[in-house]
């Protein structure tokens, strides 16, 4: 029974915290994380990732987003500003897209208008400020 006795240091270990909005929830608003954001189910409204954000397969989001690294598998339609894009197989993005990288893998799809963003550019993309407005929802 050691083990319960033993002390253990004080020192704050460094934690990334997961937002998930699930299959079949649907979310309408602006929503600003500091972790990772992995969208499964519906968004609508704008959101703001300083860590990496996901939309899953069977994800769904329309608005603006800004973020860091940017990944879908599922659909997205708007705004979007971000360091690096990636479209998965599967994956659909419709608007516009100001990144500094955006990679398309094969049987993923972009429709829209991509602005280079250069790499000393901007470092906080949480800061920049939208262009556009929202599309009309997304039906489910």
């Amino acid at each position: 029974m050691a083990i319960f006795n033993q002390t253990h240091s004080t020192q704050d270990y460094p934690t990334t915290a997961v937002t998930i909005i699930a299959t079949g929830n649907r979310f309408i608003g602006d929503i600003e994380v500091s972790g990772q954001l992995q969208v499964d189910g519906t968004m609508e409204g704008s959101i703001c990732a300083q860590d990496t954000m996901t939309v899953g397969a069977k994800g769904q989001v329309n608005g603006c987003v800004k973020g860091q690294l940017v990944q879908i598998a599922g659909r997205f339609e708007g705004e979007m500003w971000c360091q690096d894009l990636t479209i998965f197989s599967g994956g659909l993005v419709s608007g516009k897209v100001h990144c500094q990288q955006m990679v398309i893998e094969p049987g993923g799809s972009f429709l829209g208008h991509r602005d280079e963003i250069a790499a000393q550019g901007h470092d906080d993309y949480s800061q920049l400020e939208p262009t556009s407005v929202l599309l009309e929802p997304i039906e489910v």
